[in-house]
């Protein structure tokens, strides 16, 4: 499952959304200050002979952004924004949640030790520019709140066309990055735009522009974030370019979850699921527990040690109903073992234990193509080809199932579980082929 990608001194580009009325139907671009930023440590604090009591160290200054307009430079120190001190970058976040592009607002930096104050206007967030593609930054309203989808389609494009739309997994992140074009989802949506396909990533409810205007990603229910995926395919099928009645959904590792549940809502053509889930959640888990400690290398002893442990500790979640807090008082290794749990909601989970995933298949009247890399160690190959057998069970003949060499989880070059885990290269661009020979296949 994918988790999030804004993590310690990761690349934090500061995305707020700005705050509009659900009654509109217009989804602005978030606010984009665009720096790097590091807690301001006491040794930090002692080096550069700074004795304020709080603050955020800028890291890097990105092009083109708020800060890099408004003078400030790696190295200075953020004490304060539109008159409120700052500690942390939790508190930087809450001081522009609900700010406006081309709004005016106030700072003070230390830097060399001198307090500079000053004016400067917000910048609103860039958007992915591409000479054969066209990008569309679409929204459409759902339970939770206006969602925001990234369309691309092919620069010179006329009449109806497929809809492909992209589903991410488990974690709280964006798909709308333009400042990390690299990503497999991105490579893999852009060679199918390419290629003659209307392409949209549904955003997950309080991610990127979504943030502040929808209900919080961590709050969601599964059920809750999979109506307002259905809201968003419904909204895009009345477009005057889509084909309604060729709309396929690719759903990456939870995202093949999703899937089968929204073609009870919405019809779909067609299902690309790719490291997802095919058997109850805790055999699943079982599973993948072999897999990820081949990943860590470990023998066959530790190895079967983390799997009665880990079955264990779901019990005490999902059976007994403990928090992983609970559960931890009753064994440590629960903590950590649990914590993927934590990424969202009791109702998200609780919802994800009780689905009979046969079932949410079993109603599925559209094609599958179901892909797993060989060297994905947090999906199970089993579990694809027990998917082929429930898709095909109900209707005969109408699920393929691929494995795609060299590639993790990720959609990425890897050689091994291991380097998977460790060092995986670029997007493996075989699921792009996979995945257009498939669609061109379904189509016909």
């Amino acid at each position: 499952m994918k988790y999030g990608l804004l993590k310690g001194n990761t690349l934090v580009l500061l995305m707020i959304l700005l705050t509009e009325s659900l009654i509109s139907q217009t989804l602005p671009r978030r606010v984009f200050l665009g720096i790097q930023m590091e807690p301001l440590t006491e040794d930090a604090k002692r080096i550069m002979g700074i004795d304020n009591p709080s603050g955020v160290l800028v890291s890097e200054v990105f092009a083109q952004s708020t800060a890099s307009n408004a003078g400030w430079q790696r190295g200075d120190v953020l004490i304060k924004l539109q008159e409120k001190s700052v500690a942390g970058t939790d508190e930087v976040f809450a001081v522009l949640s609900g700010q406006k592009a081309a709004s005016k607002f106030t700072f003070e930096l230390i830097r060399d030790k001198k307090t500079i104050k000053g004016n400067a206007i917000f910048s609103s967030f860039p958007e992915e520019k591409y000479e054969d593609i066209s990008m569309e930054y679409t929204s459409a309203s759902s339970p939770v709140g206006p969602q925001r989808i990234v369309l691309s389609k092919p620069a010179k494009s006329s009449g109806k066309k497929p809809l492909i739309v992209f589903i991410g997994g488990i974690g709280c992140y964006s798909l709308d990055t333009p400042f990390d074009t690299s990503r497999s989802e991105i490579q893999l949506l852009n060679h199918l735009s390419r290629s003659g396909f209307i392409c949209a990533r549904l955003e997950k409810p309080g991610m990127g522009d979504n943030a502040g205007n929808s209900k919080p990603c961590e709050e969601l229910s599964f059920l809750e974030e999979s109506n307002s995926y259905v809201a968003s395919i419904r909204s895009l099928k009345n477009r005057a370019d889509v084909d309604s009645n060729a709309v396929y959904v690719i759903g990456h590792s939870m995202g093949g979850v999703f899937a089968p549940l929204i073609s009870q809502q919405t019809k779909l053509k067609g299902i690309i699921a790719y490291g997802t889930i095919g058997s109850n959640f805790i055999e699943y888990l079982a599973k993948t527990r072999r897999t990820i400690a081949a990943a860590f290398d470990m023998n066959p002893v530790e190895t079967d040690d983390l799997i009665k442990e880990f079955c264990a500790c779901s019990a005490y979640y999902f059976a007994d109903k403990l928090t992983t807090d609970q559960a931890s008082l009753k064994n440590p290794a629960c903590r950590e073992y649990l914590s993927v749990l934590d990424l969202r909601s009791r109702a998200y989970n609780d919802e994800l234990y009780a689905f009979n995933y046969p079932e949410l298949w079993s109603t599925y009247k559209g094609k599958a193509l179901l892909l797993w890399g060989e060297n994905d160690y947090i999906a199970s190959r089993e579990d694809h080809e027990i998917l082929k057998k429930t898709v095909d069970y109900y209707k005969k003949g109408s699920a393929d199932f691929i494995i795609v060499p060299q590639a993790d989880h990720g959609m990425n070059i890897t050689s091994s579980f291991q380097e998977a885990r460790t060092n995986p290269g670029p997007y493996q661009t075989g699921v792009s082929q996979i995945v257009l020979n498939w669609l061109k296949k379904a189509q016909s």
